[in-house]
């Protein structure tokens, strides 16, 4: 094989062609007649040779001459069409045979674009080797911009994906009581007037409930803050073990929560307050109770009258001793 380039003056966009000839006079002459600045010849002197090149090298065409020993041109054109690596570079044949006609037909059969006869005349060869290096050249920067626009949309879509990370997150931080990781005041409120419209297009009952843990300030002040914080989560995290969609608890600020119930009657209610009171454990080895208001929405009657009879029923849960809940039936 011979190979007649100097790598130390090549252009990054340099564009390369193979010669493949038996004759080492006559791939000497194709180099320096064909070879640019931006054009590198690479020569090989067998198909043997060749195949070695092309394994290696990305080439824009490939100019072979017809009769070598041992592998033909013919054969070296099959095996590049059935090698996927070179199976597009176009192919110009040199021949010197006669039967020049016959020949082009297996040529072409063996996936040839051209024929060349040789001796070639010098202008119609550097004609045909131009038109091909820009054909390449063109389908190389085609390939680049597309690779540029996936690389785009491979962003935006990730920037998207990342966007909507971020909103989901935001918005659920913006629904969430940070301490304890239920719905916030606002969030809770608003999930209970959805709930009480619901409730009047479906006729379905509906049960909220207040509840407040017992005598909140002395475990702050007996334990701790960090103490009193742990219980809140602890209480939030038992109650949520305890309800199954679309029940829904809240933190209505300090100690107090919402408990929203669709879909419960008064006397359902009060059973998952009872569950929930039955099976309250100590945190962090500190005891605590509740106690709860419930109340049933009547029909036509806005969240800030059903939410006050919760309230007034708490009062009376705690007026009686506490650890207990008071309901309070929706108004005739």
């Amino acid at each position: 094989m011979t190979d007649l380039r100097d790598d130390s003056r090549k252009n990054p966009t340099t564009v390369s062609i193979l010669v493949v000839d038996d004759s080492e006079n006559l791939l000497q002459t194709m180099h320096d007649f064909l070879a640019q600045p931006d054009v590198e010849v690479l020569t090989a002197n067998s198909a043997v040779a060749a195949q070695k090149l092309l394994a290696d090298q990305d080439v824009a065409l490939a100019l072979i001459d017809v009769r070598m020993p041992e592998i033909n041109g013919y054969q070296l054109a099959e095996w590049m069409r059935s090698n996927e690596q070179t199976r597009s570079v176009p192919i110009i044949f040199i021949t010197g045979e006669s039967d020049v006609l016959a020949r082009k037909f297996i040529g072409y059969g063996a996936g040839a674009v051209d024929f060349l006869s040789k001796p070639t005349d010098p202008r119609v060869l550097h004609s045909k080797v131009q038109v091909f290096v820009e054909l390449y050249r063109q389908r190389q920067a085609l390939r680049e911009r597309n690779a540029e626009l996936e690389r785009m949309v491979q962003a935006n879509q990730e920037l998207a994906m990342a966007l909507r990370e971020a909103h989901s997150e935001a918005l659920q931080q913006a629904h969430t009581d940070s301490l304890t990781g239920v719905s916030n005041r606002r969030h809770i409120m608003n999930l209970a007037e959805s709930a009480l419209l619901d409730r009047r297009r479906q006729s379905q009952p509906l049960s909220l409930a207040i509840l407040d843990l017992d005598h909140f300030k002395a475990v702050n002040d007996t334990y701790g803050h960090h103490i009193g914080d742990a219980v809140l989560c602890a209480f939030c995290k038992h109650v949520n073990q305890q309800i199954r969609p679309p029940h829904m608890l809240g933190r209505l600020g300090g100690e107090e929560f919402l408990l929203l119930m669709p879909g419960t009657s008064l006397a359902e209610a009060d059973t998952v307050l009872e569950r929930v009171r039955r099976t309250l454990q100590p945190a962090d080895s500190v005891p605590y109770t509740f106690s709860g208001g419930i109340a049933q929405a009547g029909a036509g009657e806005p969240l800030a009258l059903v939410i006050e009879r919760a309230d007034s029923a708490l009062y009376h849960a705690k007026r009686s001793g506490r650890d207990c809940s008071v309901t309070r039936p929706a108004p005739l």
